[in-house]
C-alpha cells in the first residue's frame, strides 16, 4: 500500500461501522459495530520496538519477487517492466490519499495498513519472530 494509506483507515472503520445492520445476519454473528466495540483496550507498550524485529519483504509465495515488489506490480496503475532478479523499474502507481502519481518505483513507500511499530505497541511485541513475518509480509 502506497505510504500515506492509513491516514484513512480509522475514519474508513468508522463510517463503515455507521453504514452496519442494526442486527446480525446470524444470531452468532456479531455487526460491526458490536465488533469494534467488543475489542479490548489496554495500555500500548511503547518500548523495544525495532522494525528488524519484523522480517519484511521476504519472497513467502517463492515466486522470485519480495513482498515489496508483489505489491509494486499489483498495485502499478502503468505497469513496471521486470527484469532478472524481479527488478522492478519503470511503471506509475496511484496514490489514492493525495491524489498523486508516482513515476518510478523508488519513488513508492509501501506501508502496512497497520504500521508495525503500531502492531508492536499493540501487542505484537509477544508474538513469535514467525508470526511477526507472516504480518510483515502480507499481501
Amino acid at each position: 500500500m502506497i505510504k500515506n494509506m492509513t491516514r484513512g483507515f480509522a475514519a474508513t472503520a468508522l463510517a463503515f461501522a455507521a453504514l452496519a445492520p442494526a442486527s446480525p445476519a446470524h444470531a452468532d454473528e456479531l455487526t460491526l459495530v458490536e465488533a469494534i466495540t467488543s475489542l479490548p483496550v489496554a495500555e500500548e507498550a511503547r518500548e523495544g520496538y525495532k522494525r528488524e524485529l519484523h522480517p519484511h519483504w521476504r519472497d513467502d509465495d517463492k515466486n522470485g519477487c519480495s513482498a515489496r515488489a508483489d505489491v509494486l506490480i499489483a498495485e502499478a496503475i502503468e505497469a513496471p517492466t521486470v527484469g532478472a532478479g524481479c527488478t522492478v523499474s519503470g511503471g506509475v502507481w496511484h496514490s489514492y490519499y493525495d491524489d498523486a502519481l508516482v513515476s518510478g518505483p523508488s519513488g513508492v513507500d509501501i506501508d502496512h495498513l497497520v504500521p508495525l511499530a503500531e502492531v508492536h505497541d499493540s501487542g505484537g511485541y509477544a508474538w513469535t519472530t514467525e508470526r511477526r513475518r507472516r504480518y510483515a509480509n502480507d499481501l
